[in-house]
């Protein structure tokens, strides 16, 4: 299994670049996580999105999911010119459901709610609600190998809601924050970048990847705070990344 970061910014990405959006690859399968200011330009760079299997959204905060609209564009025209005639499968939250209604009514989707485990070729995807300012998800994904990355989505420091990622062999989290801002992450429920490395070396994950930086920090700083807390391989998202898992 292959991961490749298109975007790690949020809310609002840096120049050129792009907000959330992460590419799983296996042998049979590829997954979009993610789809957020730019990243569907981006994808084009790494992946011909006519042969996506599925797009998840973990939760409807624009910088995660807005550039749906312009995908959605995409597959009305490869439609018409004979390219693609199926819907692209999409899984969402249930929630808001005016969101949901939206995407379900869509013709170029085939749109789900997010609920019990799915499984896409040989990657299997599992989904724990974690505790943001809307309904989210934490994602894990497992190739026939039993090697799992999980994926933070945006959530607070609550342990009983992250013991999900114990034993990844990667995990891909959310660093939103500085510690000297914690009482911010508490409000927006985020986690903060310390936060963030107490998590990983909490779980005993292989290796951390850290993204979802606000483009004003140093990330230099928030690699530093991760790195106080976790000892093990730690990697900062950029786009194009691609970890082996």
């Amino acid at each position: 299994m292959e991961l490749t970061i298109l975007g790690c910014w949020a809310p609002y990405p840096r120049v050129g670049e792009a907000c959330p959006g992460y590419l799983i690859r296996t042998e049979k399968a590829t997954v979009l996580l993610e789809c957020g200011h730019s990243v569907f330009s981006v994808l084009q760079k790494y992946q011909d999105f006519k042969h996506l299997d599925l797009v998840v959204i973990s939760h409807f905060h624009p910088d995660h999911y807005v550039d749906l609209y312009a995908f959605r564009h995409a597959l009305r025209a490869t439609k018409m010119l004979g390219q693609r005639s199926e819907p692209l499968r999409l899984l969402v939250p249930a929630q808001p459901v005016d969101m949901f209604n939206y995407w379900y009514s869509t013709e170029e989707f085939r749109v789900e709610p997010i609920a019990c485990p799915v499984e896409v070729r040989d990657i299997k995807l599992s989904f724990v609600p974690v505790l943001h300012t809307m309904p989210g998800y934490m994602i894990v994904a497992e190739d026939q190998r039993g090697h799992r990355l999980v994926y933070s989505g945006d959530t607070d420091y609550i342990e009983e809601s992250l013991g999900a990622a114990a034993g990844a062999d990667v995990l891909l989290a959310e660093a939103s924050i500085l510690d000297r801002d914690r009482e911010y992450a508490r409000k927006a429920k985020h986690l903060t970048a310390k936060e963030t490395g107490r998590w990983a070396n909490w779980c005993r994950a292989k290796k951390l990847v850290l993204t979802h930086f606000w483009p004003e920090y140093d990330l230099k700083e928030i690699e530093a705070e991760a790195r106080s807390e976790y000892s093990g391989e730690l990697v900062l998202a950029r786009e194009g990344l691609k970890v082996e898992i």
